[in-house]
């Protein structure tokens, strides 16, 4: 799962770099409309992924916390997974404001309500912000596998086994 969510992530990221790439070449060869559909597609993508790693650190955390409040193993887990969030949550929620925020910029300087160096300076904030939260969801997103690793492990050496015939 935590590849698929990288994996996610990153093209959404590699999509924002593009559609960066292709607002500077917008006066000479790329349209409005190949903007507008990369920034779509970009941002639909760090959406989904931003938010899909916060759901699945919820989910992970929550089942962590069921198991280990079974087995009466203390709460060794739950602390780990609070912490695990508490590193990555703030820079998710920053990156997914940023990433929305971009885009009803673009809107807002294609209507000249605002001028260009405005959704520029956002869009180049946005794509480092991204970049950041790519590189703690690598690391989160491993640490949480090694976490869920431990507590299989754990939960097998606990389990009584059934005596040889």
């Amino acid at each position: 799962m935590a590849i698929g969510l990288l994996t996610l992530a990153a093209l959404g990221t590699l999509g924002l770099a593009a559609t960066i790439f292709f607002g500077y070449r917008l006066p000479i060869a790329v349209s409005m409309k190949t903007h507008f559909m990369a920034a779509l597609l970009s941002t639909t993508l760090l959406v989904m992924a931003h938010s899909f790693v916060m759901f699945f650190l919820i989910a992970t955390g929550v089942e962590m916390k069921d198991l280990e409040k079974a087995a009466g193993w203390g709460d060794s887990f739950r602390r780990r997974t609070v912490a695990l969030k508490s590193r990555i949550f703030p820079l998710l929620t920053g990156a997914l404001l940023l990433v929305i925020a971009n885009f009803i910029l673009g809107a807002a300087v294609h209507t000249r309500a605002l001028p260009p160096w405005v959704h520029e300076v956002t869009a180049w904030t946005t794509l480092v912000t991204c970049l950041a939260a790519l590189a703690r969801s690598w690391s989160v997103l491993g640490d949480n596998n090694q976490l869920i690793a431990e507590a299989a492990s754990r939960r097998e050496d606990s389990t009584p086994k059934p005596p040889p015939e």
